[in-house]
């Protein structure tokens, strides 16, 4: 684990590996590796999931002096809305010196941001600051309206459930 934080990088200048621990939201996965920050991640990081994996990555970033550009393609994936919340806001803190991209599928979370490009089939159809693209009638905010309409209306409904017996 700590090879693979410090995978790169010389010392001279990097941030703090306590901070960037934090800042990564790592500590329960160092909690629960055998030997800590000494365990030995094992073959394509198996002792890690894939959102785990992600948050080594943005540890190694976060690592990292003096960053110009950031790209973030879905680096908080595998945590609940309210961790990638509080992830992303530490990002943007973070790298607030930095360009930051931030590539989501949480469109809720685009609208902090200065400027929101839409891609579709690899073209991008607008770019624009969000609170303009949300006064016309943009693809972006069709892609906000549909958001919320599965995460109120969908997910709040009592027959989307799901249900699971214990046959112990």
């Amino acid at each position: 684990m700590l090879d693979n934080l410090h995978y790169g990088f010389q010392s001279a200048g990097r941030q703090p590996l306590s901070a960037a621990i934090q800042r990564a939201n790592l500590l329960d996965l160092l909690k629960r590796l055998p030997d800590g920050l000494q365990t030995e991640l094992g073959e394509g990081g198996g002792l890690a999931s894939g959102g785990e994996g992600q948050r080594v990555r943005l540890g190694r970033s976060i690592l990292r002096p003096n960053i110009r550009l950031v790209v973030l393609d879905e680096a908080f994936r595998g945590l609940d809305r309210a961790q990638r919340r509080a992830q992303l806001l530490q990002a943007r803190e973070h790298w607030a010196e930095a360009t930051l991209i931030f590539i989501s599928h949480d469109v809720a979370e685009t609208q902090a941001f200065d400027r929101v490009l839409v891609i579709e089939q690899g073209r991008i159809v607008e770019d624009a600051p969000p609170a303009r693209l949300l006064e016309q009638a943009s693809r972006y905010r069709a892609l906000l309206e549909a958001e919320r309409i599965v995460r109120q209306d969908l997910w709040a409904d009592a027959e989307f459930c799901f249900c699971f017996t214990n046959s112990a």
